[in-house]
């Protein structure tokens, strides 16, 4: 039971790590590619569950800081469609 408690609170810290460096690369480098924000952030998921000691569920912990990467990516672009699409209609 101790184990789930602390294994809940290194993966929302590694959830909320990826998701914040992915919306702020995203936000401020636009050229950066897609792929090279997700990789970096399961990189440095892994680094940083590797040295707390989840060797055993790197790959979980690798799925999910993708994961949670790859919807802050998607989010801002999403939001700079919108924006683009709002600016387009509003200038008709």
């Amino acid at each position: 039971m101790e184990f789930l408690l602390i294994f809940g609170v290194h993966i929302f810290i590694i959830g909320s790590a990826s998701m914040l460096l992915s919306l702020v690369v995203s936000t401020v480098a636009k050229k950066v590619p897609y792929f090279v924000t997700v990789l970096s952030c399961i990189l440095l998921g892994t680094i940083y569950a590797s040295k707390v000691g989840f060797t055993d569920v790197l790959w979980l912990v690798a799925l999910f800081s993708g994961l949670l990467s790859a919807v802050g990516v998607g989010l801002v672009r999403l939001g700079d469609y919108f924006g683009e699409k709002a600016e387009r209609l509003n200038g008709r």
